[in-house]
C-alpha cells in the first residue's frame, strides 16, 4: 500500500514537470514596460524642475535644497568618486537653506556661503585626485566649519 501511494505521489510530481504539447503556444515571459529614454543631463533637468517648484523666496529655500538633493542622490551620487563630498555639499545646502527661511541669514549670505562650500569641495575633489589627502582634509574642515556655525 505504501509502495503504490508513493509510487502515485512520484508519478504525480515527475508529470508536473512535463513539456507542453507540440504545438502549443509557446511559454512567454511576463510583460515589461519599455525602458524610458532618460535624457542626458538628469540632473540638470531634475535641478531646473526643482526651480520651477520652488521659486527663490524665503519660505521655499529648504524645499528648494531638499528637492535638489533629492536629485543629486538620485542622478549624481551613484557615479561619483567622491559621494562622501557630495554628501556634506548637500548638508550645507539644507542648513543654510534652513537659516535663510529662519531669516537667520541673508539669502545673499546664503548664497555666498553656499558658493564658497563649492569651491571648497572642488578643491577637495582636485586634492583628492591628486592624491594629496592632507589638503583635501583641510579643505574639508573649512565646509564641515560652515556647518558648525
Amino acid at each position: 500500500m505504501r509502495r503504490a501511494f508513493a509510487i502515485g505521489l512520484l508519478c504525480g510530481a515527475l508529470g508536473a514537470c512535463a513539456l507542453p504539447p507540440m504545438g502549443g503556444p509557446p511559454l512567454r515571459a511576463p510583460y515589461q514596460p519599455p525602458p524610458v529614454a532618460v535624457p542626458r543631463d538628469d540632473l540638470k533637468v531634475a535641478r531646473q524642475a526643482c526651480n520651477t517648484a520652488y521659486p527663490a523666496q524665503i519660505g521655499n529655500y529648504l524645499a528648494h535644497a531638499n528637492c535638489v538633493n533629492d536629485a543629486v542622490e538620485r542622478y549624481a551620487v551613484k557615479n561619483s568618486r567622491y559621494p562622501d563630498l557630495l554628501r556634506l555639499q548637500e548638508q550645507v545646502r539644507s542648513q543654510l537653506s534652513a537659516r535663510i527661511d529662519q531669516h537667520t541669514i541673508s539669502a545673499r549670505d546664503g548664497e555666498q556661503q553656499m558658493a564658497e562650500a563649492d569651491r571648497a569641495i572642488t578643491a577637495a575633489q582636485r586634492e583628492r585626485d591628486a592624491q594629496r589627502k592632507d589638503a583635501a582634509d583641510q579643505h574639508i574642515a573649512r565646509v564641515e566649519g560652515m556647518l558648525n556655525e
